[in-house]
């Protein structure tokens, strides 16, 4: 269903609910880039998880978009999205820049894999992202965030802007866990030889042994060459905080990988 009018803003409005044991989509709203298809119960063993991808019909980001995304997970669900590809973020006009926020509401006993392809920022692209997770104390959710840098002409220039933000609260609380970056007219000395940078936030229930999880985390990533990894517990015993550099992006999607495996031994615990 596409019932958005024009003046909307670029959104994508996904609900979930539980019925005979798997998940399925019960509001499903979208408006120009976005572009749901059909979605999937494809993993042997999770045959209750909903797979979805989000594809974007112009599969880019430009300039001057404004792009919103909500999902709502309700009680018990299980969903994995990712989208179709690295989404390439073009150049903005010096005044102006790409904004996308992300809202994700995981409700009780629920459980969440957010997992977007990294951004390829060209030179002189802008953009401002912002993703704000409100996950229930007894749910589950895996969050990633990452990119890289492309010039087409082949030389070394940078992005003019890139600001991220993450917020992950509890049931509506007051925030547990703000982190922010910012990066404004980087140059080569700033990267240190790194091409692919990312982030991945694991939320869990207060049950888990941090501590044990965090070791494991770091021998997996510890395995991987051209990557350098470090994880750190979220405040409030809420889970762990993982950020990545690689030399390119092979080793991050290697990197995410593993943090999504181990992710899911949580799961099963």
């Amino acid at each position: 269903m596409n019932n958005a009018t024009a003046s909307d803003a670029a959104r994508l409005d996904l609900s979930f609910v539980r019925r005979s044991d798997r998940t399925v989509i019960d509001r499903r709203v979208f408006a120009w880039p976005f572009v749901l298809t059909r979605s999937f119960h494809v993993d042997p063993d999770r045959p209750d998880c909903l797979s979805v991808i989000v594809q974007t019909a112009s599969g880019a980001v430009h300039g001057e978009d404004s792009l919103a995304q909500r999902l709502m997970l309700g009680p018990g669900t299980a969903v994995c999205l990712t989208n179709q590809g690295a989404t390439s973020v073009h150049r903005a006009h010096p005044s102006a820049r790409a904004v996308e926020t992300v809202e994700l509401d995981v409700a009780s006993k629920a459980s969440l894999e957010y997992l977007p392809e990294p951004r390829i920022m060209f030179p002189d692209a802008a953009l401002s992202q912002t993703i704000e997770l409100d996950c229930a104390p007894d749910a589950y959710a895996l969050i990633v965030d990452a990119f890289t840098m492309h010039d087409p002409c082949g030389g070394a220039r940078y992005f003019r802007e890139l600001e991220s933000t993450f917020c992950l609260r509890r049931s509506g609380g007051e925030p547990l866990l703000m982190e922010r970056t910012r990066l404004f007219r980087p140059d080569h000395s700033l990267f240190r030889g790194y091409g692919a940078f990312g982030s991945a936030f694991i939320v869990l229930p207060s049950a888990h042994d941090l501590e044990k999880l965090r070791g494991k985390l770091a021998a997996a990533l510890e395995r991987i060459k051209g990557l350098y990894g470090a994880v750190s517990a979220s405040p409030a015993q809420a889970g762990l905080a993982i950020r990545l550099a690689a030399l390119d992006l092979r080793y991050l999607r290697q990197a995410f990988e593993r943090i999504k495996l181990i992710y899911r031994e949580m799961l099963s615990e």
